[in-house]
């Protein structure tokens, strides 16, 4: 399901737009490698077997031979081989001499083939015939019956015997339940170096790695991020685009001393980009987490994750708190820390943590462009605590409503140049809205909510937050100076938002 209200700002983002001269918010993720090309040269490179991309000519004519990139590269000895004396640029192009065979070579040659064959097939013969003397016949109970049409492939590799298994976990009504700790002031005589926040901190976090959606533990992998450790028998808590590919795969956790366990999905929700995994594990140190609504701008922060990936995990940067309540584009669902920590790719679902070595938020976004430096941004521990809750309980938010709509705001400047109210205007009705069937349609401002004004697609997501799947609502719209400018009022039943789509 598309975000609502959600313009320009892709909540469940899988690649980062690096460079971007748009200054677009993009979710960390890891840096692609990006091969050489030969430069041109009059003297040609040694090159593999298959070579797909040539070389282009050179100035006046001067340079490479163009090739047929279909067929299979074939390395020819510079200038022709044999000394045959031709200069560039017709060393690789030009029929290199070759003498005349002997014959009796060449019938030596099969009878040398035809002797390793035999030898070959003989040894293979006695392979046979030993294995089935040490091992005798398949008994018809280790034959494994599979459906009709369908085969079992055995894995090729072994996994290593120290990897625990994937637990048969899923979401639990009676599961753990996360909750802030008491934060000391700042002036604290508690407040920690940045020694002691990482020594207390860097053990509840964890590497994540994620694998293509299907797939299994021999592809490569697709990614990985960072988690936050919080319950000592193995749940975790990171970002849904970190594990979005890995939800029928599972992810591979690798912990602080490089212990590594096979993790399940427990829950995933894409509107606060949040999740949670489990993994099959006891004696773990949890993260403790601070009360985000204490924050304050300009305090010490530390960001602990894995920039970069596994190869340089539990990394620790330093910063500032830089602001409160950021919105990116427009999307209401998270009011973001923003801090000048760095955050690179790696860093998601990772901990943005306070003087005391508490959990504030888990780092998510930073912003991406050529004039910007410094702006990362973290999801509220609050905020944090709340969803992840619900995934442990649910596996998805069950009481947050939605009406499957997209808006954007209708400004104060758009208002006094088009002589129309402030509010939310409508950009899309998805065809699963419950507004479907109602007068409202496309460009409609919504004004109010059960007589409440708003002025801004984030208050009309503020408002919804007070109501649950089944409520009615009572919505104010105005329809355009083109239409006849005028205001209607609609009643509509909200669905539910479960933020796993």
């Amino acid at each position: 399901m598309p975000n609502e209200f959600d313009e320009n700002f892709d909540s469940q983002p899988s690649e980062p737009v690096n460079g971007s001269e748009s200054g677009e918010y993009t979710q960390p993720v890891q840096p692609q490698y990006t091969g050489q090309t030969y430069p041109q040269q009059q003297t040609p490179y040694p090159r593999p077997q298959q070579y797909d991309v040539y070389p282009p000519y050179g100035a006046g004519g001067q340079g490479y031979h163009p090739y047929n990139s279909s067929a299979p590269y074939q390395p020819q000895p510079p200038y022709g081989g044999y000394g045959n004396g031709y200069p560039p640029p017709y060393g690789y192009g030009m029929p290199n001499f070759q003498p005349p065979k002997n014959p009796q070579e060449k019938s030596r040659g099969r009878r040398v083939a035809l002797w390793c064959t035999a030898s070959a097939l003989i040894v293979v013969a006695l392979a046979i015939a030993l294995f089935v003397f040490t091992q005798g016949v398949p008994d018809k109970n280790d034959i494994v019956n599979e459906p009709s049409g369908s085969s079992k492939v055995e894995p090729s590799y072994d996994m290593p015997s120290d990897i625990a298994q994937a637990p048969q976990a899923s979401a639990n009504e009676d599961g753990p339940q996360i909750h802030a700790a008491e934060t000391p002031a700042l002036d604290s005589e508690e407040t920690k170096t940045a020694s002691a926040v990482y020594n207390k901190a860097s053990k509840s976090i964890v590497c994540i790695t994620s694998y293509s959606a299907g797939g299994d533990y021999t592809l490569d992998a697709s990614g990985e991020g960072s988690g936050i450790i919080l319950t000592s028998d193995g749940y975790i808590a990171t970002n849904s685009h970190v594990v979005d590919d890995s939800k029928q795969t599972g992810t591979l956790i690798t912990l602080y001393d490089n212990t590594q366990y096979l993790g399940t999905i427990i829950g995933i929700d894409v509107k606060t980009d949040l999740a949670v995994i489990k993994i099959d594990a006891e004696g773990l140190q949890p993260a403790e987490f601070a009360d985000s609504d204490k924050l304050q701008v300009g305090q010490e922060v530390f960001a602990i994750g894995n920039p970069g990936g596994s190869s340089f995990s539990n990394s620790l940067t330093k910063g500032a708190l830089s602001a409160l309540d950021r919105i990116l584009s427009g999307s209401g669902y998270v009011k973001y820390i923003q801090t000048d920590a760095a955050i690179n790719p790696g860093n998601s679902g990772g901990a943005l943590i306070n003087e005391h070595g508490q959990v504030i938020g888990i780092n998510t976004a930073k912003l991406v462009a050529t004039d910007y430096e410094a702006m990362g941004f973290a999801i509220p521990s609050n905020t944090v605590l709340e969803i992840i809750n619900k995934l442990i309980r649910y596996g998805y938010v069950n009481d947050r409503g939605t009406l499957s709509i997209e808006g954007k705001t209708c400004t104060l400047y758009m208002s006094k140049a088009n002589q129309v109210p402030q509010g939310m205007m409508i950009t899309k009705i998805n065809s699963d809205s419950p507004m479907k069937n109602t007068q409202a349609q496309k460009d409609d401002i919504i004004t109010e909510v059960n007589g409440k004004t708003i002025t801004s697609s984030v208050e009309f997501i503020d408002e919804l937050k007070n109501y649950k799947p089944g409520d009615s609502v009572e919505l104010t719209l105005y329809r355009s100076a083109k239409s006849g400018g005028y205001s209607f009022k609609v009643t509509v039943v909200l669905k539910p938002d479960t933020g796993s789509n």
